[in-house]
């Protein structure tokens, strides 16, 4: 497969643009922020996951595929929007899964584009709520965050239950597809058949440490293996994670490594006599990949060693 076009990073110090795919109705780019350091435990060394944000553009509108966690980040993917499609009505915001990192800034996106409507589908909505709430909203997103604010999620809009929506009065049809396993509960894709692409969510990571604290028992982590394999039933060109590094491709490869890594997990889980161990054994196996924050919680919580 051709590597993604490179350009140059339209807001300087914190992205990396890539072209995923184009052809004559459709452009596909992709926004990816930087790893992050965050406070945790007393510590300071941890780094939270690079994330990548799609835009989906027409010749007249635009689609957005989730959006960061803070406002200013936010407001920052907006002015990218702005400048990536000028003229473009940005008329979707969709929302992968209920976690705040993918969702908690679309209010800044809709400072820009005000008439952009933000849906999900009705698992995703139903589950977003729980993130503002205590211990989870004191404990983990305003100790990793301390500026993180809350969004109105009354504005949120359930899609039907078909989860298609449409671009250019009903010409081009976007479908969601709620696979349930992945790094969280009613965790869904998004696929546009016109392109053969997948934005896959939390449900395909890139070379990033995945988030199995959501999944601690062997049939959680069954679910997620199985929505890799609905996904493949798609047959994709291309496949995009949310958490990956700039420098990766769109391959479906990241189907089959996605796959590997909870495998790999679930051998780990069978040796490992500390979260210490846990952590250990997914770097010594994955030394490329990134995210310390999330390896570290991840193996914690399989010890109860979180906070």
């Amino acid at each position: 497969m051709k590597l993604p076009t490179t350009f140059p990073a339209l807001l300087a110090h914190s992205v990396t643009v890539h072209r995923v795919c184009s052809n004559a109705h459709f452009r596909v780019d992709v926004y990816h922020s930087n790893q992050t350091s965050v406070h945790y435990q007393g510590k300071d060394d941890l780094l939270y996951s690079p994330t990548a944000y799609t835009l989906i553009s027409s010749a007249h509108e635009a689609v957005l595929i989730d959006t960061p966690t803070l406002t200013k980040d936010g407001a920052d993917l907006a002015s990218w929007i702005a400048k990536t499609a000028p003229g473009k009505k940005l008329k979707y915001i969709y929302i992968t899964h209920a976690h705040a990192d993918h969702f908690n800034s679309f209010p800044a996106v809709l400072a820009k584009f005000p008439d952009a409507r933000v849906v999900a589908t009705k698992g995703v909505l139903a589950h977003m709520p729980a993130q503002y709430e205590d211990p989870l909203w004191s404990y983990f997103w305003k100790g990793l965050f301390p500026s993180v604010e809350k969004a109105d999620l009354s504005v949120v809009h359930a899609l039907p239950v078909d989860g298609k929506f449409t671009l250019d009065h009903g010409k081009h049809v976007f479908q969601a597809i709620q696979v349930g396993g992945g790094d969280t509960a009613d965790s869904t894709i998004l696929h546009v058949p016109e392109l053969g692409l997948v934005v896959g969510g939390d449900v395909v990571y890139g070379h990033c440490y995945q988030y199995l604290a959501e999944n601690p028992t062997a049939e959680a982590r069954k679910q997620w293996l199985q929505s890799l394999e609905e996904i493949k039933d798609l047959k994709p060109k291309y496949v995009v994670p949310s958490h990956m590094q700039a420098g990766e491709d769109f391959g479906v490869h990241h189907l089959d490594e996605t796959k590997e890594y909870i495998e790999g997990w679930e051998e780990w889980l069978g040796t490992a006599k500390t979260w210490q161990e846990l952590e250990a054994l997914a770097k010594e196996k994955y030394p490329e990949r990134v995210g310390t924050f999330i390896l570290r919680y991840t193996a914690q919580s399989f010890f109860n060693a979180t906070f």
